[in-house]
């Protein structure tokens, strides 16, 4: 759920979602939201700083304990940027994903790790963090973020049996429910996108509040639980499938939300995430 959202009075106006891009790693001017796996060797080297600055900033007792979610203070000297935010124009644009290497990235999209470290302009191509923003050259441009397909079926039995169990207690195909929820998070509950939408199958704020007070009629914890996330997007699936009468409705109604669906409206970013879905659904759960 990604994009857009609006005030309704009805069942369909309080469905309308915002779905945005999953990347726990964000850079908001001069401060920096520190992401799984990151380094404060790996951010000075990014943002053109060093250890030192940071750890003096910042007030780090320990340079190498920093924690996933912990805000860090930039330098204000003008050159805390970045080192590799935009894409050439022409290239197709991957937003790195917790856990992606360059090297997984190159295989994911058939390109070498070369022509993505020289595409890039990355100095170290083992210095690539969540959030960051890679240009993929021969990759055909789309307004929809690209969701690479793994060479092998993704495995996590836990989540896997959390889908299974909820999906078909809610009566909805689990196999479509781990499409969905690789699509949107990549089955990483830690997931929080730039509209604050959290966890494996990205439930909105509002999303969750209309849920708890209108559908279960008691609180969920959308933000840590796997379970109460995956209970809430699968009930939100088999909501949007009752009132549409279609999987692809349903599924262009969790990205863009039910009110211009029912209407008749499919955006292209619509289209592209809908067909994501269903490419990774036909390649492992068909």
């Amino acid at each position: 759920m990604r994009r857009y959202s609006g005030r309704l009075a009805s069942l369909a106006a309080a469905i309308l979602f915002a779905l945005a891009a999953v990347a726990p790693s964000l850079a908001d001017g001069k401060r920096h939201q520190v992401g799984s796996g990151e380094t404060l060797w790996g951010l000075a080297s990014l943002y053109r700083s060093t250890v030192e600055v940071l750890v003096k900033l910042n007030g780090i007792a320990d340079p190498d304990l920093i924690v996933a979610g912990q805000t860090l203070q930039l330098p204000d000297d003008g050159n805390a940027q970045p080192a590799t935010q935009a894409a050439p124009a022409g290239d197709a644009v991957y937003e790195i994903r917790p856990g992606d290497t360059l090297s997984a990235i190159s295989l994911r999209f058939n390109v070498s790790t070369q022509v993505l470290q020289a595409a890039n302009r990355l100095s170290n191509p083992d210095l690539i963090i969540a959030g960051q923003k890679l240009s993929i050259p021969g990759a055909p441009q789309t307004s929809v973020p690209i969701v690479p397909t793994p060479l092998l079926p993704p495995v996590s039995p836990e989540i896997e049996n959390v889908i299974a169990e909820v999906a078909t207690a809610e009566g909805v195909d689990p196999k479509l429910v781990k499409a969905i929820a690789w699509v949107e998070s990549s089955w990483y509950q830690g997931a929080v996108s730039h509209a604050g939408a959290v966890g494996i199958m990205q439930i909105t704020p509002w999303t969750a509040a209309w849920l708890e007070a209108e559908v279960f009629g008691q609180p969920l914890n959308e933000e840590t639980s796997v379970y109460d996330n995956v209970k809430a997007g699968t009930r939100l699936l088999r909501i949007l499938m009752s009132a549409t009468g279609s999987v692809d409705l349903a599924l262009a109604a969790y990205y863009q939300g039910l009110t211009p669906t029912q209407a008749g409206v499919l955006y292209q970013e619509t289209i592209g995430y809908v067909q994501a879905v269903l490419a990774v659904k036909a390649r492992f759960w068909p």
